[in-house]
């Protein structure tokens, strides 16, 4: 039985990872990729005609305006009603197709309209079981009517109603390492550090000071993250820098925004 679910993706420049995704998603009746025109061979692997997804993926190039643009582009282009969201470096399991299958057997249709799925977070090979990496859970099974994307950074979306919970997981890669995560950060905390100025949020040399350290020790002694051992620590240390270098981008465009005025 094939659902009638489009699993849709963005991506760019994932010729490493996305292979593994694809090979995750040929039980659902549509496979639906965005690429913000990579220059890898992420559009190589893709159309590749010899792979068990060739019968069912459609591949669109559209130049990159944001994740929240591409999110809702996709789900404007996608055949189904129910859309399954997946990013290149993940996986669905089988424990999750599974579920989702199940859903429509018999022609039957999910209880609710709206799924937060639960994602299995690594470092370095290693689940991560604590922290603010865990429990995680993020909004990738849905009806579309109605839903959009918001926010430029932690795109979500917004549904009209609360969702429901789906225990079984999809799985991010496991080989996410510090270097990922540092340029990660990179472009995440710029983007971040616009939004909130744009909100009208502020910083100051306390916050400069003191977010880093605050967040270390939140994310490893109150949420636990001294439980996973060395990859925690590294985990949480790594998080500070993220909060440190975000006030730090606040007060550099603040201080860029108010010289142009000058």
């Amino acid at each position: 039985m094939t659902p009638p679910v489009s699993a849709v993706l963005i991506c760019r420049n994932e010729e490493k990872v996305i292979g593994r995704c694809l090979n995750s998603l040929t039980w659902a009746q549509e496979i639906l990729v965005v690429d913000g025109c990579s220059t890898d061979r992420t559009a190589e692997i893709c159309l590749d005609k010899s792979a068990k997804w060739a019968d069912r993926i459609k591949f669109l190039e559209r130049r990159w305006t944001g994740f929240r643009d591409q999110r809702n582009y996709c789900l404007d282009q996608a055949k189904n009603d129910w859309i399954f969201v997946i990013d290149a470096d993940e996986e669905c399991t089988p424990e999750l197709q599974s579920k989702i299958l199940g859903f429509f057997k018999d022609g039957g249709q999910p209880p609710s309209r709206y799924y937060k799925v639960k994602r299995v977070e690594y470092f370095l090979g290693k689940p991560i079981r604590h922290g603010i990496w865990n429990p995680s859970y993020q909004d990738r099974f849905f009806h579309r009517a109605g839903v959009r994307y918001v926010n430029d950074i932690h795109e979500y979306p917004k549904f009209p109603s609360p969702a429901q919970d789906l225990h079984e997981p999809i799985l991010h890669w496991p080989d996410f390492n510090a270097e990922k995560f540092l340029d990660k950060m990179n472009r995440y905390t710029s983007i971040e550090a616009r939004d909130r100025l744009k909100q009208g949020q502020k910083t100051n040399l306390i916050h400069i000071l003191f977010a880093g350290p605050a967040m270390v020790y939140k994310n490893y002694v109150y949420y636990g993250a001294y439980k996973d051992g060395i990859h925690g620590l590294i985990i949480s240390v790594l998080e500070g820098i993220s909060r440190a270098v975000r006030h730090i981008k606040m007060w550099q465009y603040s201080r860029e925004k108010d010289s142009s005025r000058a």
